[in-house]
């Protein structure tokens, strides 16, 4: 019965472990399959090699053979999908070299081998139970055995071959559940994923994959775990199965997606690195960082066996359980590829053991992590997805093998590309071929370039041939012309210059530029006319601009005239040069147009139709190029200009007419040029020296083109009428009409020059001597307080003269005829600027500057100045300046002045006293001499105070307090207004003291009202009807008003002699 009862025991259980195999199993299988499909979509999304099949097809060894084919048609599906992938760019613009199993060049290492420490007996995890009987599931672990079948070493796991790592089962101590794998790669990989396949045992039930980059420092790449709960116990983390999409390139999970127990043999493991994460499409620098490893190592920290409750726990007891937990690794793969930066799409062995990048787009390093020694141009960058960030060729004209990159060249734009293009930081190192220079643009110190010499000539720079003695250090980069020391000239350097003799071309005694020719080395000077001194080596008295190029040695002084002294001008050279407000007009000026702007190229044109009956137009400069122009002299005027004429075979032939005319204030119309001009275009260079100038007659109202007339050239004109002009321009014409058959006119530029020294060795802008009433550098404007006054001249010149104005040194200038004076400044006014403004005072007659001075009343600032105006005061403090009303203004009577420099405030505010408004009045109080004081009233009620604080001294109205703000006790009401006596009712109140606001006395506890003089809450009176008189009685007694002959309290009763108590009381 017993043994019936164990058989079917027995069945039941086969039975049980059947269903829950094929259950479980099917499971597996299902899940592998998607595992699968999950590989394969990863190797495509990274280009991973078809090679790896190689894996696929090892995989499940001990399966059916069916298994074994449908493996076989999934392995040909995955080849389908990885081939093309190797032979085209990963991830758009860079290169990714082919992913390939690593962990094939990896020294592998161990730190626990089961039978490694002698014979040690294990047994299987499969279909075990104590109660049946079945064929021997155990083995022999030994690591010295001939027998290789019971010997189990790490190296099984990455070999290829069907055999297995075994590790000791924890029957040998707990210890052996942490067993850890590392791999040494021999260099650093990019990893992608990692397979594991278990061998006679179930997977791990927890584990940790992480990396290092020297063997020393591990950090996880990702955590494993049998659930959620396990991975929140062991690795404080949630845990996640299936697909997780992540958050961030080096975000580190938790999976439970390989934590089942079963299979219990030949459990596969699948995990790839990048896929899910966000960069895993853009090859990121942070997931590129994530994913480089030299280093490799799996911990496996936790079996199945020995999880409480565990789908196994059932099985065996704990005896038999400890020879059956252990961990076995049949495979290892690491799927990796050589790191080479995004710029090599091969990797090939150099050494055993060792692979290098065969780097592409200009790259070199072994991962392609710099740019070649001649590809700096930019700065060196990976590869990405969308762009390969290829090094670009530096510039060196084929002077250089080598350059490299600089910030600051590129911030600056020193430097060109291979197109002439300025672009990036390319700095050329050790130019040869006697180059320099940041693209080995430019000739060593020394050397120079031929003209026509391209910089990438084979020889482009060839040594200077220069006197050693005649010349500086180098010459000319530029044609190699040399740079003479002084003395010395020629193109070699090689001959003294003029003024210089001997061998080493020392300075003859006279100055060459006020000798006369020839004569510079005679012992005897002979000077130029307008020269002087034993060297003539200074301009005579009324000269100026000592120069070698004028042939009297110095220009005269100009002076406008009133000046006989001058000396050459220091002023700087500068240019004006605007696009904005120039017109069109006629030579009369007696039109005016205006012109169209071009916004691609900013000219000004003009069609010419616009002014039909004009035969000649001008271009109007604007006011910025006029005014006065002194400083311009010597200089150059250059206008680019340009002009359409009209298509076609014409009879049209070009014209001609002065290029510009200048019209000065004193009337004169000065022009030069009448050059014909074949071409469309030129540019005028008109230089402002009176040679070659002359004038316009007034009767020229108009050029008449077409007959190439010249009534328009008048009369030369001379320095002192050209300086005359050029001290006030008033206008500028541009010539803008050179053809017959011109249709428009057009106006590139205009740049007027001052300061410039090209017809001189010296400036030719004067500084002049000038006599009183005369300013500027040429004497041509009227001082302060002075007028100019113009003269005809049958000369042109119109210089006029400067006449002082009756304005006592108060206003720049005044009317000539009305000798009313132009703004007064100095705080003065009148027609004669001959009195202080209000609010000012003193004497405006003496003709200084500080003559009216500012009203203090009793200080200038604004906020304590209380009076508008003052005077001065005679020493006895009697005023001698009044003010006086004429027309509704104010003016000062000046018939008695004094020389005193005090003075009285005319017209302190109420509340201020003391002649600068310095002292509050009585009942005011303040300190108005300290900024932001001023006086205020007292706030006594009419009492004085304090002059400073506003203390109130004395109070009135019954008040009290600093300042009488208050009642005095037993009074009430306003303290402005003055407080009344409280007037408390004796009986009813407290106190005589009430409210000091409202008057309210404080009242017993019978009285109300505001005096406490009425009754509260008191019996009625009841007093008689017929016997009271209104039936009120006291309010304190109760006794009522009795009429005639009636008595009582309550009026009920006649008085004695009295009698017939009715309405009308008693008789």
């Amino acid at each position: 019965m017993c043994c019936r009862m164990f058989f079917w025991m027995d069945v039941f259980i086969v039975l049980v472990g059947v269903f829950v195999c094929f259950s479980l199993g099917a499971k597996y299988h299902h899940e592998r399959h998607q595992i699968m499909r999950g590989v394969d979509y990863h190797y495509e999304s990274v280009g991973e090699l078809a090679s790896s099949s190689s894996w696929i097809k090892q995989r499940h060894d001990n399966d059916q053979k069916s298994e074994k084919g449908q493996r076989q048609r999934h392995n040909k599906h995955a080849l389908r999908l990885l081939t093309p992938m190797s032979e085209k760019k990963l991830w758009g613009g860079g290169l990714w070299p082919s992913v390939f199993n690593v962990a094939l060049k990896a020294s592998i290492a161990v730190n626990a081998t089961c039978g490694q420490n002698g014979r040690e007996e294990y047994c299987k995890l499969v279909d075990a139970h104590p109660l049946r009987a079945r064929g021997s599931q155990c083995g022999i672990c030994d690591d010295k055995s001939p027998d290789q079948e019971k010997r189990h070493p790490i190296v099984h796991a990455i070999d290829k071959t069907d055999k297995w790592w075994q590790s000791p089962t924890i029957s040998n101590g707990l210890q052996y559940e942490h067993v850890t794998i590392t791999l040494d790669l021999g260099q650093l990989y990019q990893v992608l994923y990692l397979m594991i396949r278990s061998g006679i045992s179930p997977r791990p039930a927890a584990w940790i994959w992480e990396r290092s980059l020297d063997g020393e420092k591990y950090t996880p790449w990702q955590y494993f775990a049998s659930s959620s709960h396990e991975c929140e116990r062991l690795f404080g983390m949630r845990g996640h199965t299936g697909k997780y999409i992540f958050k961030k390139d080096t975000e580190v999970i938790c999976s439970t997606q390989f934590g089942k127990v079963l299979p219990l043999e030949s459990g596969e493991i699948h995990v790839s690195l990048i896929n899910g994460r966000p960069g895993a499409n853009s090859s990121s620098a942070e997931i590129l960082e994530f994913s480089m490893a030299r280093y490799v190592r799996i911990k496996f920290i936790k079996m199945h066996s020995l999880i409480k409750n565990g789908p196994v726990e059932w099985l065996l007891d704990e005896q038999a359980m400890a020879k059956r937990s252990f961990y076995s690794v049949k495979s290892i793969r690491i799927g990796g590829r050589c790191v080479c930066s995004g710029h090599a799409k091969e990797c090939r062995n150099i050494t055993p053991g060792n692979a290098q990048c065969e780097c592409q787009h200009n790259t070199c390093g072994a991962n392609c992590d710099e740019c070649c020694p001649l590809f700096n141009q930019q700065p060196y960058r990976p590869g990405n997805a969308t762009h390969a960030n290829e090094c670009e060729m530096c510039q060196c004209h084929g002077h250089a093998t080598s350059c490299r990159y600089n910030s600051d060249v590129h911030q600056k734009g020193l430097s060109v590309n291979v197109l002439g293009e300025i672009s990036g930081g390319g700095e050329c190192l050790d130019c040869q071929h006697f180059t320099t220079g940041v693209n080995c643009e430019k000739c060593l110190p020394g050397y120079y370039r031929p003209h026509q010499t391209q910089p990438d000539a084979p020889i482009p720079c060839l040594p200077c041939d220069c006197h050693p003695l005649g010349a500086v250090e180098s010459c000319n980069p530029n044609g190699g012309a040399c740079v003479c020391r002084e003395g010395f000239t020629g193109p070699k350097c090689d001959r003294c210059d003029q003024g210089y003799q001997g061998e080493n071309c020392t300075k003859c005694r006279c100055d060459v530029r006020g000798t006369m020719p020839g004569g510079e080395c005679e012992s005897h000077c002979q000077c130029k006319l307008h020269v002087e001194g034993e060297k003539c080596d200074k301009c005579a008295p009324g000269y100026f601009s000592l120069s070698s190029t004028n042939p009297e040695g110095c220009l005269k002084c100009f002076c406008s005239g009133v000046g006989v002294s001058c000396v050459t001008s220091t002023i700087d050279t500068e240019i004006t040069s605007s696009p904005e407000e120039w017109k069109m007009t006629d030579l009369s000026q007696s039109i005016t147009a205006y012109p169209a702007r071009d916004n691609t190229t900013g000219h000004l044109y003009f069609g010419l139709y616009e002014m039909p009956e004009v035969e000649s137009v001008y271009w109007v400069a604007p006011e910025v190029y006029c005014g006065n122009l002194l400083s311009s002299y010597g200089s150059r005027f250059i206008v680019s200009i340009a002009w359409v004429i009209v298509r076609g075979d014409t009879s049209g032939k070009p014209t001609s007419g002065p290029s510009i005319i200048i019209v000065g204030s004193n009337g004169m119309k000065i022009a030069f040029g009448d050059e014909i001009f074949e071409d469309s275009n030129t540019t005028l260079e008109i230089f402002l020296k009176e040679d070659g100038w002359y004038h316009v007659p007034r009767s020229v109202k108009d050029i008449v083109t077409r007959l190439r007339r010249t009534e328009y050239r008048g009369d030369p004109v001379t320095r002192a009428q050209f300086m005359s002009v050029l001290s006030h321009v008033q206008s500028i014409l541009i010539r803008g009409t050179f053809h017959t058959d011109q249709v428009e006119s057009v106006l590139e530029a205009a740049t007027l020059f001052s300061g410039e020294t090209i017809l001189s060795d010296q400036s030719l802008v004067e500084m002049c001597e000038c006599p009183i009433g005369y300013r500027g550098t040429s004497c041509e404007a009227c001082a302060f307080g002075f007028a100019r006054i113009l003269e005809d001249s049958s000369t042109h010149e119109k210089l006029g003269k400067c006449i002082p104005c009756d304005c006592n040194s108060h206003a720049e200038t005044c009317d000539i005829d009305t000798g009313r004076c132009s703004q007064c400044l100095h705080n003065t006014s009148g027609d004669r600027c001959d009195r202080c403004s209000v609010g000012f005072y003193g004497n405006p007659l003496a003709g200084n500057v500080d003559d009216c001075k500012r009203c203090a009343c009793p200080l200038e600032d604004t906020s304590n100045n209380f009076s508008p105006s003052c005077q001065l005061k005679a020493p006895d403090s009697q005023p001698l300046i009044n003010f006086v009303s004429m027309d509704g203004e104010d003016f000062i009577d000046l018939t008695n002045i004094s020389t005193t420099q005090d003075y009285i405030c005319t017209q302190c505010p109420p509340g201020y006293i003391g002649d600068h408004c310095e002292k509050c009045d009585d009942g005011f109080y303040g300190e108005p001499t300290v900024v932001g004081g001023s006086c205020l009233p007292c706030p006594c009620s009419g009492g004085p105070c304090h002059p400073l604080t506003g203390k109130c001294i004395i109070c009135y109205g019954n008040t009290e307090g600093w300042q009488c703000e208050r009642c005095k006790p037993g009074y009430w009401g306003d303290p402005e207004l003055g407080c009344d006596l409280c007037e408390c009712y004796q009986n009813g109140s407290i106190s005589n003291i009430c409210d000091p606001v409202s008057g309210q006395c404080i009242c017993n506890s019978r009285f109300r009202d505001l005096r406490c003089d009425k009754c509260a809450n008191c019996p009625a009176c009841l007093c008689n009807k017929n016997g009271s008189l209104s039936g009120i009685c006291d309010h304190i007694t109760g006794q009522c008003t009795c009429k005639n002959g009636v008595e009582g309290h309550k009026c009920d009763q006649c008085m004695e002699t009295y009698y017939g108590f009715g309405e009308n009381g008693c008789q």
